[in-house]
């Protein structure tokens, strides 16, 4: 834990803390000056106690842990999102490549970065990629999770298009049902949205439309507030994308396609490229 302590006292030290202020937490100053100095451990609870006395948040302290990248899957995820956003088939064939490449002790989760690569590969390209197998395995280790954190969230609003629809719903299901717990994290109340944004389409995308009217259901009780512009935009094109379907009604697709001059306006170029297509593809498959 010696880079630990080191960032814990640029941390202290930039907030102008000092060593016996910290030591209120139950940890004399010498074993604090230890840790700092990469002397000695400190046990989690210890851990945990000190970084409340500096007002520093443990994802905030494991982002700099990581010299201010962020995790491996979502750093992953942003060249995926920037390669089917510019419809950039080569790079996601090289990413994948350097997946698979990977070898270490972490092969398990490898692994499953490898099918989602896969899955999105194949949204992208047409060419098939990933397997029943895959599939198997996928839904294999979010069921072997008894308590979904960051990563588990994150791998299943990414690769839930695909999932069978009962092994979808079981799981989004479960998820709702903890989504109080997992609101009081503020980085995971977002994916908790996403999840239901990305289900409820789905749903609609598959002519489940009873199902559809759940995911319905649990987004109204999100109640998005006023910053969540992307979240609210996605909501209202989902809404109508779901009208059209129902009812043929080609008023929606007008409010479809504001939704999408909304994203632009607000910069959102890629996003708004992604809803394009997708509004596309909806349109072509009507003529």
């Amino acid at each position: 834990m010696k880079k630990f302590g080191e960032l814990y006292r640029q941390f202290r030290e930039s907030r102008g803390i000092r060593l016996k202020d910290v030591a209120k937490a139950g940890i004399s100053t010498s074993q604090l000056s230890r840790f700092e100095k990469g002397q000695t451990d400190l046990t989690i609870s210890k851990f945990m106690l000190i970084l409340d006395e500096i007002n520093v948040p443990i994802d905030e302290f494991m982002y700099a842990v990581h010299d201010f990248h962020r995790d491996d899957l979502n750093e992953l995820l942003t060249k995926v999102r920037l390669f089917v956003s510019t419809h950039d088939i080569d790079e996601m064939k090289k990413l994948l490549a350097s997946q698979m490449g990977l070898k270490d002790k972490r092969e398990k989760f490898h692994h499953i970065n490898t099918i989602l690569l896969k899955i999105r590969l194949q949204d992208l390209s047409g060419e098939d990629y990933y397997t029943e197998d895959d599939l198997k395995d996928l839904t294999d280790y979010l069921f072997s999770v008894e308590h979904w954190g960051y990563y588990e969230l994150l791998i299943f609003i990414n690769t839930l298009d695909v999932l069978h629809h009962e092994v979808f719903m079981v799981l989004a299901r479960e998820m709702s049902k903890r989504s109080d717990f997992y609101k009081e994290i503020p980085n995971n109340r977002r994916m908790i949205s996403t999840m239901l944004l990305n289900g409820y389409i789905t749903c609609i995308e598959r002519q489940k439309m009873v199902d559809a009217c759940y995911f319905e259901e649990q987004l109204n009780q999100c109640f998005f507030i006023e910053t969540e512009m992307y979240e609210r935009l996605v909501f209202v094109y989902a809404q109508n994308f779901y009208r059209y379907r129902k009812t043929g009604d080609t008023s929606a697709i007008d409010e479809m396609r504001k939704c999408i001059e909304a994203m632009k306006l607000a910069g959102s170029e890629h996003i708004a490229t992604i809803y394009e297509r997708h509004l596309k593809k909806l349109m072509n498959e009507n003529n």
